[in-house]
């Protein structure tokens, strides 16, 4: 009857716009279930990138650590960095006295952290009797990390969690012994230092080291920045580190003004950056 009426007046039947539109809604949505995410290593990246934050390491030491409620509770004294697996493994912390527990320092692992998502904050929500007992060392005495009976007396205060697991080619140091160490090139002339290097504390990750490099160099007075594996650290932490990307891939216009870092995690910069890390990590010899 109402397809009459329409007739009888002149008008179109609406009926097939409707059905049309209908069927290219559901052709629509099935696309949009049946088409997979985007995957690989930018979609890794992309993914991680949302869940974390990055921050300096000089800027991170002597950063205070807080409980759920605001309270002081201590410092980040140093990282324990695994140089050649790219991997934080312990905050290096200092009470200060706190709850009695003198000047000694405590090695936690990242994993008993809650982290910040919009800050570069770091939540401990320990409490106070489980701080009283965590194993400390003396400032002038640090630990063995590869040692058994440390890692054991890690495990048995954090959990399995805090055990240190063997890496190939595992080694490693103190980010503060990092800062302002002496880079060679590969036919041992001074190339340059290690301004600062730039870590994620959430993902337990070291993305890259800032380099300031000599004047001969050419680089402008402008820092650059290098992945991990670009970089030889020998085994006698006495030596200079090893610069292993030839010269000629170093281009002063993508690094900065040493007076004025970008921000690390603006997401323009970083994906700008992610791209100038991978081509200079392919090109380590």
């Amino acid at each position: 009857m109402h397809d009459k009426f329409q007739r009888a007046h002149g008008r179109p039947s609406l009926r097939p716009l409707w059905i049309a539109t209908l069927l290219g809604l559901a052709a629509l949505t099935t696309q949009a279930q049946t088409t997979p995410p985007p995957s690989g290593p930018a979609a890794t990246r992309q993914a991680a990138q949302a869940t974390s934050r990055d921050a300096r390491v000089s800027q991170l030491i002597g950063k205070d650590v807080r409980n759920p409620q605001g309270e002081k509770l201590g410092e980040i004294n140093d990282l324990i960095i695994d140089v050649n697996n790219e991997v934080i493994h312990y905050a290096i912390l200092s009470f200060g006295g706190f709850l009695g527990l003198g000047d000694k320092l405590f090695a936690y692992p990242l994993t008993v952290f809650r982290h910040s998502m919009d800050r570069d904050e770091l939540v401990l929500d320990v409490d106070k009797e489980r701080l009283r007992r965590a194993p400390g060392f003396e400032r002038n005495h640090w630990p063995d990390w590869t040692s058994p009976d440390y890692n054991s007396s890690l495990e048995r205060h954090f959990g399995p969690g805090a055990r240190l697991m063997p890496k190939p080619n595992a080694h490693l140091l103190r980010a503060s012994k990092l800062m302002g160490k002496n880079v060679d090139d590969t036919n041992g002339k001074n190339a340059g230092e290690i301004q600062d290097l730039v870590v994620s504390m959430s993902s337990g990750r070291v993305r890259y080291a800032v380099l300031d490099f000599d004047r001969s160099w050419n680089m402008n007075d402008r820092l650059l920045t290098l992945p991990m594996k670009s970089l030889r650290f020998p085994a006698d932490a006495k030596v200079d580190l090893v610069l292993l990307v030839p010269r000629e891939q170093l281009d002063a216009k993508q690094g900065f003004d040493k007076k004025q870092w970008p921000d690390v995690n603006d997401p323009n910069y970083r994906r700008q950056l992610d791209a100038t890390l991978d081509r200079l990590g392919a090109a380590t010899r």
